[in-house]
């Protein structure tokens, strides 16, 4: 058999057809080499989907352990190198991450998963994991989504959520001065069935020096640098564009890129997408009656034209009517023309005069209105105590404009955190007031070790909540299906069903108004985990030991659907990591057992508050009970040859063995852990045997510790 090519042509004469002249040709050479060309392009991107997976085993381990190093006491010298590794070894991550997106997309192994999720909350995510490196740089954050746009929408969130991560971050490494704007418009058309669907634009826009026209052509080509100059400014490997347009394109879409090629204009990227309406759960901010914001009179004071217009839009929404001015001195002028106001927004680091050096000039012409600063995170520069009505911080939510500007305007819901509130809660996660006592949530936690029950119904308790306990997944659903949860804490691996496949379910079965926040915990915190959970469908990720301060902010962040609700209950609370000095300081004598990490225990110490002596010695009992069990866990599953459930009981024993510091014990289990991660068997005895002699050596720390400490406490 052989491949041809035929061409045809009708022969006539007088009008009657007498036949066909046809030609045609052998293109079985031609047609084999186009599969031997498709064959090897495939083969070539399944080999580096492999080769980048299989460099990420090691690259957990390096970042791991640089972690674990810099909770040392290290000198300075010393802990240069090791952050120098560290971040050396997380841009390798995501290096290689680009890598593998690139190829499993040259592979077809892309498929696309359609969900229920929050547009407002998908794109705000987006600008809270860049916000650190925004404010580094010193430029602002921002959203602006057309109110005519549903809040819930069917899609792939996580890969929306990719593109949107690569193109803001694009404009966040090329823009010196100003910012970038993430903007979404929409129209509904016509959907199958009478289900709304709804044509979206994205775009992300920036005030960069923009991109000329010659150097557009290649923009979206694998491996293109719009810097490829040998003496580069900025690093990529120049897959990001090329895999967000095959994403796009993966999805129905388009992208491209539009700009003036002049300085200070910048660049928009911008990309459509088709996607159906899902029943809706409007929050109170969303909608546009607003009663107590109707009519009244809002001065806006930004040097940032781009970010006054977005404030604007969203106050006029409201029935507010915003006035725009670019600097202090015009904000004065307004003042000083008898022009009324019933609060004033005030960016704090503008050029001349700043935000607090306004608000001071404001206060001495006897201005009495409430006062509210937007500002950025990590910027120099802190407000005199009591000058402001409330402090919000960039990139800035709907919700929290909304609710800091009800606080102003009602007398039933809280004021806002003001600069007092905030120096307050630097000296320590909730030096008044708890977090429970204020803003009440039903959490429900699904973890099946003993000790990390233990553990964090502890954290929880000190944090004013009570929870619910499910051993596993499939409790966890059967507990959602009878009480309707706020927050869901979900270990990720467990027995019977693990927490990524629950939460897929929590999302298929609950309707949209039962759906809880879900907050991943894991000991594994590497990039592609935190991808794993959110494509699952989770909310947020906190990494194992929990810290107070983690779970105090992950709490915090989950409240805003809580106000839907009840805006009314809503509180904010900054908290700010405890120094380790400060740990060890607080640290007894009598805990410090050399053989156990002294930071660790600390941290524990720490955490477990006034009740450290009480409650520390019953949790090092349930710890010497239930290690050993996953170490037989671990034999068993080794002589059935099931990997899975050997590396889960690994990953418990290690996280069980961090919380008290015995490292030894936390390094050979979390060998056992990645090498069961492979399904490679081959030495696993021996290394287990090791663990077995960890473990014992570990329980004798361990009941020296419990004895130190329960002698301290009847003393």
């Amino acid at each position: 058999m052989v491949d041809v090519e035929l061409r045809a042509l009708p022969v006539s004469v007088g009008g009657r057809q007498l036949g066909f002249i046809a030609i045609y040709h052998d293109i079985t050479d031609l047609e084999r080499a186009r599969k031997a060309a498709e064959a090897a392009n495939q083969a070539k991107s399944l080999f580096l989907a492999t080769m980048s997976h299989e460099i990420r085993t090691p690259m957990n381990a390096i970042i791991g352990m640089t972690g674990l190093l810099l909770d040392r006491a290290l000198t300075e010298e010393q802990r240069d190198f090791v952050a120098t590794i560290r971040q050396s070894s997380e841009a390798l991550l995501t290096l290689l991450n680009d890598v593998l997106d690139f190829s499993k997309i040259e592979a077809g192994r892309f498929e696309a998963e359609l969900r229920p999720f929050d547009l407002r909350q998908c794109v705000e995510s987006v600008l809270d994991l860049l916000a650190v490196r925004a404010s580094e740089k010193g430029l602002d954050l921002g959203c602006d989504i057309a109110p005519q746009v549903p809040q819930m929408l069917v899609g792939d969130a996580s890969r929306i959520r990719q593109v949107l991560l690569n193109l803001v971050g694009n404009a966040l490494k090329f823009t010196e001065h100003g910012g970038a704007v993430v903007s979404v418009e929409g129209a509904s058309v016509s959907g199958a069935e009478g289900a709304a669907e709804w044509a979206l634009t994205f775009s992300v826009q920036d005030t960069g020096p923009g991109i000329p026209e010659d150097r557009r052509a290649g923009l979206f080509q694998p491996f293109n640098q719009l810097d490829a100059s040998v003496s580069r400014r900025f690093g990529g490997t120049g897959l990001g564009l090329a895999i967000s347009k095959r994403l796009v394109e993966a999805m129905g879409g388009t992208l491209w890129v539009e700009s003036e090629g002049i300085a200070g204009r910048g660049t928009t990227f911008s990309f459509t997408l088709r996607a159906q309406s899902a029943p809706q759960a409007y929050a109170v901010h969303l909608r546009q009656e607003q009663p107590l914001l109707q009519g009244r009179r809002v001065l806006i004071v930004d040097d940032n034209a781009l970010f006054r217009r977005l404030l604007g839009r969203q106050l006029r929404a409201w029935g507010v009517e915003p006035v725009e001015t670019a600097s202090g001195p015009e904000a004065l002028s307004q003042f000083q023309a008898g022009t009324g106001y019933d609060v004033v927004l005030i960016d704090h680091h503008m050029p001349g005069m700043d935000g607090t050096a306004l608000a001071e000039r404001i206060r001495r012409e006897g201005q009495g209105l409430p006062l509210l600063l937007l500002s950025t995170p990590g910027r120099r520069g802190s407000p005199p105590e009591g000058l402001f009505a409330g402090v919000l911080s960039r990139p800035l939510k709907t919700s929290q404009l909304y609710d800091a500007l009800i606080s102003c305007f009602s007398q039933h819901v809280p004021p806002v955190p003001g600069t007092r509130e905030l120096q307050a809660s630097r000296a320590g996660p909730f030096p008044g007031v708890r977090p429970g006592d204020s803003v009440p949530l039903d959490i429900l936690l699904v973890e099946d070790n003993a000790t990390n029950q233990k553990l964090a119904l502890l954290v929880l308790e000190r944090l004013g909540y009570r929870a619910d306990v499910a051993l596993n997944g499939r409790q966890a659903l059967h507990a959602v299906s009878q009480k309707r949860y706020d927050v869901v804490l979900m270990d990720l691996q467990m027995p019977e069903m693990d927490g990524l496949e629950a939460t897929r379910r929590i999302r298929q079965e609950l309707p949209p108004r039962a759906q809880p926040w879900v907050i991943a915990m894991t000991a594994n915190a590497m990039d592609s985990d935190r991808e794993q959970c959110f494509s699952a469908g989770m909310d947020d990720f906190l990494g194992k030991p929990i810290r107070v301060d983690a779970l105090t902010s992950a709490l915090l962040r989950c409240q805003g659907r809580r106000s839907e609700a009840a805006p009314e209950r809503r509180a904010s609370t900054a908290t700010v990591a405890t120094p380790l000095s400060t740990l060890m300081d607080g640290l007894p004598e009598a805990a410090r057992i050399e053989g156990l990490e002294p930071t660790a225990l600390a941290r524990l110490w720490s955490e477990l508050g006034a009740q450290a002596g009480l409650v520390l010695p019953e949790l090092i009992d349930t710890a010497l009970n239930s290690m050993p069990a996953l170490l037989e866990d671990a034999y068993a599953a080794l002589a059935r040859g099931h990997a899975d459930d050997l590396g889960r009981a690994a990953h418990t024993l290690k996280s069980n063995a961090a919380w008290f510091g015995a490292t030894a014990l936390e390094a050979h289990a979390r060998a056992v852990e990645q090498q069961a991660d492979t399904g490679n068997l081959g030495d696993m005895e021996g290394r287990l045997a090791r663990c077995r002699t960890e473990l014992e050596a570990a329980r004798v720390l361990l009941g020296r510790l419990r004895d130190s400490v329960q002698a301290l406490s009847r003393g």
